[in-house]
């Protein structure tokens, strides 16, 4: 038995739209701050949410009504055709029963109707073991607890992706950071770098305190001239030369850091 299965939303794809296209349900709009996009290749849910945290995300969990009203805003059409991250438990004693999101919350009854067999398949069993994943199969309108590939139907769906890391614990998503230029992500995995690598998110800080200080100051003042490798803390622009640009850089950030 598979440990997960996917919540399927059939929908039909916005022109345009690409995983590079994200957009934010903003946090002066009413929103949680997160960042979402349309997947457009079309892949199994595990696939999919393999891509998705690749790109340094996961497949969207839609939590609250909130977040669901939202999501119709962008995608006024969301029942008709991507792959969203809901899974059920194994074992669960009914298709509507035991079903969560990634992020842990349970989905709504409301808005969300789990059926194990809404193609009209045989046999249409209930966790046994000749199912796994919850797509939409034959139907627009219905999901199917089908095996990838089984009972004759297509199961590759685009899905939507969600950012909602907060690596530096500054309040703000990572993705909406490094999408302005404020995070540097040189391997562009939408993870920063400084979170990657074990440093400091904080621009201008030399020592890790997360603070930007005398002691910041200092460090590129003593170290002025020198090379780069031989002092990489003093180096605040990783670019080889302790000089005036590292200099610059201390002095934007000064002060705490969060």
């Amino acid at each position: 038995m598979k440990q997960l299965m996917a919540i399927g939303v059939a929908a039909a794809v916005s022109a345009g739209a690409s995983a590079q296209s994200a957009v934010q349900w903003r946090v002066e709009d009413g929103g949680n701050g997160h960042w979402y996009a349309i997947n457009e290749s079309f892949a199994f849910w595990n696939e999919a949410r393999a891509a998705a945290l690749l790109q340094g995300g996961d497949l969207t969990s839609l939590e609250t009504n909130e977040e669901w009203t939202w999501m119709r805003s962008w995608l006024p059409r969301i029942l008709h055709g991507y792959l969203l991250g809901g899974y059920q438990l194994p074992r669960s004693p009914s298709p509507s029963d035991g079903w969560k999101w990634l992020t842990g919350g349970d989905v709504q009854r409301d808005w969300m109707v789990m059926d194990d067999n809404p193609c009209g398949a045989s046999p249409a069993g209930i966790e046994d073991d000749q199912q796994g994943y919850l797509h939409t199969c034959c139907q627009e309108t219905g999901w199917g607890d089908l095996d990838e590939g089984g009972w004759g139907c297509d199961l590759r769906l685009r899905s939507i992706i969600e950012w909602s890391a907060d690596c530096n614990a500054d309040g703000l998503v990572d993705y909406g950071q490094i999408r302005a230029g404020q995070l540097p992500d040189a391997n562009g995995n939408n993870i920063p770098d400084c979170c990657e690598n074990g440093g400091s998110c904080c621009p201008g800080d030399t020592n890790n305190d997360q603070s930007v200080d005398g002691i910041d100051l200092a460090t590129v003042l003593t170290r002025w001239g020198m090379p780069g490798a031989k002092f990489p803390q003093a180096d605040c622009n990783d670019d080889g030369a302790i000089d005036g640009t590292d200099l610059a850089i201390v002095l934007a950030g000064w002060g705490g850091c969060v």
